[in-house]
């Protein structure tokens, strides 16, 4: 399997066809965390694979100090420039989520919208969460925002179209081998663009396992980013609260 993330998220299209993901959702989520964990203004704060920066901007207005990363430097340029202009910091670096090796210590991570099951084995999809032990602060958290496996394959809807901005994103969508697979095609004046999506379907059990094999003691999951009981076949989201 190609390693698709490095030229999908390294393109200029990545947040067009995203662009539904908006502020809203991540500062429900953040306004979750905060809530459930109890994080005071001035905690450290590490965003894995922080994208633009949607949800490391939210934290860093609730009063924490975030440091974000991300292998794309597209979209890490987004978000130094977004950061400047929202007069926030600027912490951001550019990393592989296998290979992040840090001497800080943090209150909290975060790994949000999907940012886990890229790779092709659970040894490395696992890598990170296994790296995070060593510089998260005992009983500090660590936060998943994944989907639900159950409800994605319940209800996948096959092909999309939309317009925008002159364009016409396709989005096909498949399931094989265990994984949820898009195929986006963009057509536009100039031509056409595709990009591959693929992401691992782990169930619930699955990672709540994997992650308390490495240490970790499973602490709440919920549903939504509202902060609702999570149903296996009903909710959207699977968000699990971990800690060390």
């Amino acid at each position: 399997m190609s390693e698709w993330f490095k030229t999908w998220f390294g393109s200029d299209e990545y947040l067009n066809v995203y662009q539904h993901r908006n502020n809203e959702d991540a500062g429900k989520l953040i306004q979750l965390i905060i809530s459930e964990t109890k994080l005071l203004k001035g905690s450290s704060v590490l965003d894995a694979a922080c994208g633009a920066g949607r949800h490391a901007f939210n934290l860093q207005s609730a009063g924490c100090h975030v440091t974000g990363f991300d292998l794309s430097k597209t979209l890490l340029k987004i978000a130094m420039r977004n950061a400047g202009a929202k007069n926030l910091s600027r912490n951001f670096f550019c990393a592989d989520l296998r290979n992040v090796f840090l001497k800080k210590q943090y209150d909290l991570v975060v790994n949000l919208f999907t940012s886990f099951g890229y790779f092709e084995n659970d040894a490395e999809n696992f890598l990170f969460p296994k790296s995070a032990l060593q510089f998260l602060k005992n009983e500090g958290y660590y936060i998943l925002d994944f989907l639900n496996a159950s409800y994605v394959i319940k209800n996948l809807i096959p092909e999309s179209v939309r317009e925008f901005d002159s364009k016409k994103i396709i989005e096909k969508r498949k399931i094989s081998n265990g994984r949820v697979e898009k195929e986006i095609i963009i057509e536009n004046k100039n031509g056409t663009e595709r990009f591959l999506e693929s992401v691992r379907l782990y169930p619930k059990d699955e990672i709540v396992r994997g992650f308390e094999n490495l240490g970790y003691r499973t602490e709440n999951i919920f549903g939504d980013y509202s902060g609702s009981v999570y149903d296996e076949n009903d909710s959207e989201r699977l968000i699990i609260f971990f800690k060390k």
